[in-house]
């Protein structure tokens, strides 16, 4: 069973997450040029790594930030492509 301490860091990821997704969909949808993510792939491979977020909920995170950021969802070529970067990120 979860610790109080294990549920709030889960909370505290989650939210840092979300904030970290919007601003880099929002810089890269301004942006002509790819934005630099490895920060972000960074982050999102920690939180996965240290058990925070499984990979399922990260897919879904990103497409919400997805959605939020442009106003449509993602075609299923970006799906894909997302599913095996974070694949990747999480080996």
């Amino acid at each position: 069973m979860p610790t109080q301490s294990y549920i709030k860091s889960q909370k505290a990821y989650r939210v840092s997450l979300k904030h970290k997704l919007k601003k880099h969909l929002l810089l890269q949808s301004a942006s002509a040029n790819q934005v630099d993510r490895r920060w972000l792939n960074g982050f999102m491979a920690a939180g996965f790594h240290s058990g925070l977020i499984s990979l399922s909920e990260l897919k879904l995170e990103f497409m919400k930030a997805h959605r939020n950021a442009y106003g449509e969802r993602m075609t299923e070529a970006q799906e894909q492509q997302l599913e095996r970067r974070l694949t990747k990120l999480c080996q």
